[in-house]
């Protein structure tokens, strides 16, 4: 809340410095004619006892005048003092209404923003943890639909008091949407976020959020963690974080993480197509390029003669290797400049955060591995690990050297594309050190039985599918994160 400023907090101040000054200036007047009483005695030649006399009724009079004063003020500061705290506690009440959800008396989006931004500054004055958690109700269209928004409002409420009863005093609670509500964590670790978590869903699955005369609700909610200085240093980057693993959650509360799903290929296709998409809301060349490397990885696993599982597997993980990016800052990844240090750091992140979103969903698990390492060299002088040789699967193999020459044969805005002879050219160079050898090999011999064999479109993902593409993805900071991290061609 902002700070009321002093005239505000202090309205009568003015009036309080004249009655003060009034007082000083009663004690002058009754020296000052105290003073001109004897003087006057003096000049007349009364006598002293009547001229002490006199000053003596011109000093007591002055005595009553301060003291009546005196008093008045006294009185004057205690009814200022009244009307002050009154004035206040009107204050904070309007203050209060305007941070407050009226529905579920929990704090606003408005205090919600602005008492994280505070957090984080004490955060990051200290030297302190700070987390917070993202929440969703799970299906309350349907429940407003089915039972009313009488009842939904109802849940909402509910949902509010089982909040505020598993947060605790020490911690804000809020509703930032519609179905949208967070914790604030001041001083909480990752793990205090995932335990808070965790009391959230045990006390929802304890009993019904909601009783109508034809049904008991349970309430499902699904939950994303962020926080600093593990999930960013600032609240775009904090938040960022938590929405990808609320994202996540979401989509293994679906029941998308079952097996059986893994059986029509069609749904898992569509699965990968919709993480895809939600990545291109955050960066529009991105889906362009994940459609792009994930056919050319598939023909490169062909022609190694993977079995048809591993080549649909490393398809899925070639056009999600970048869905980690959602956690990623917009300052960061929209960046018209060279990343700094802790930007590249975080940066860096998305590997790690891309292999937590995918890992939730069982048929997705191989593609998770593959993601997560998909910045690893062969020479072990990748990230995040530092794996060598056969230690990164072989599908972060093959997509290495795919992205690679995706990187170096698409438009920058600092360079024009390089041929398909100098990019194939720098990638036999590289055979050994960044890249596996086998993977280079089954490469080029694709590339030159086929120069012009990654041409094609592609509207899904799967072992029937028919790609589709043109163009690349830059990071936005003018070269493309794939080039920036993998090849030294500059």
């Amino acid at each position: 809340m902002s700070k009321p400023s002093q005239d505000s907090e202090e309205p009568f101040v003015g009036k309080k410095r004249s009655l003060t000054g009034l007082r000083i200036f009663s004690i002058f007047l009754m020296v000052v004619a105290a003073f001109g009483v004897g003087i006057i005695g003096l000049t007349l030649d009364a006598g002293s006892a009547a001229t002490t006399a006199a000053v003596g009724v011109v000093a007591a009079v002055g005595v009553v005048v301060f003291v009546m004063l005196t008093i008045a003020e006294g009185r004057f500061d205690k009814e200022r003092n009244r009307m002050q705290n009154m004035w206040m506690s009107r204050k904070a009440e309007l203050q209060d209404l305007v941070g407050k959800d009226e529905l579920t008396q929990l704090q606003n989006r408005r205090f919600f923003y602005d008492q994280l931004q505070q957090e984080l500054d004490l955060a990051l004055r200290y030297k302190r943890e700070l987390s917070i958690l993202m929440i969703d109700v799970d299906d309350l269209k349907l429940i407003n639909d089915e039972f009313g928004h009488q009842v939904g409002d109802v849940v909402l409420r509910s949902l509010g008091r089982v909040l505020n009863q598993q947060a605790g005093d020490r911690n804000i609670t809020a509703r930032v949407g519609g179905d949208e509500f967070a914790v604030i964590l001041p001083g909480g670790s990752r793990k205090d976020a995932e335990k808070l978590s965790w009391a959230i869903w045990e006390a929802l699955s304890k009993e019904a959020i909601c009783e109508t005369e034809t049904a008991s609700i349970f309430l499902g909610v699904s939950i994303g963690s962020g926080g600093y200085p593990w999930g960013g240093r600032t609240i775009d980057e904090i938040i960022h974080w938590a929405d990808t693993k609320l994202y996540a959650n979401k989509l293994e509360r679906k029941g998308l993480k079952h097996k059986d799903a893994a059986s029509d290929q069609r749904l898992v296709g569509a699965v990968v197509d919709v993480l895809s998409s939600a990545l291109d809301v955050r960066d529009k060349m991105t889906h362009r390029h994940a459609r792009r490397v994930a056919r050319m990885s598939a023909f490169v696993a062909k022609e190694m003669k993977l079995s048809e599982e591993q080549v649909v597997q490393i398809e899925y993980a070639a056009a999600l290797h970048d869905i980690g990016k959602i956690g990623v800052a917009d300052s960061i990844l929209h960046k018209d400049d060279v990343l700094d240090n802790e930007e590249w750091k975080q940066m860096k992140l998305h590997s790690d955060l891309g292999y937590q979103i995918l890992n939730g969903i069982d048929f997705l698990q191989d593609a998770a591995e593959i993601v997560y390492s998909h910045h690893e060299r062969f020479d072990g002088q990748g990230y995040p690990r530092g794996l060598a040789g056969e230690e990164t699967p072989l599908g972060a193999r093959v997509f290495a050297v795919v992205d690679a020459y995706d990187a170096m044969t698409s438009r920058r805005p600092y360079r024009d594309p390089l041929s398909q002879e100098d990019a194939i050219e720098e990638i036999s160079q590289n055979s050994g050190t960044q890249f596996d050898p086998q993977v280079v090999e089954a490469f080029l011999s694709m590339m030159r039985r086929s120069p012009d064999g990654f041409q094609g479109t592609v509207e899904e993902y799967g072992p029937t599918v028919v790609h589709e593409g043109h163009g690349a993805h830059t990071n936005g900071h003018g070269a493309s994160v794939e080039e920036f991290e993998l090849l030294p061609l500059e």
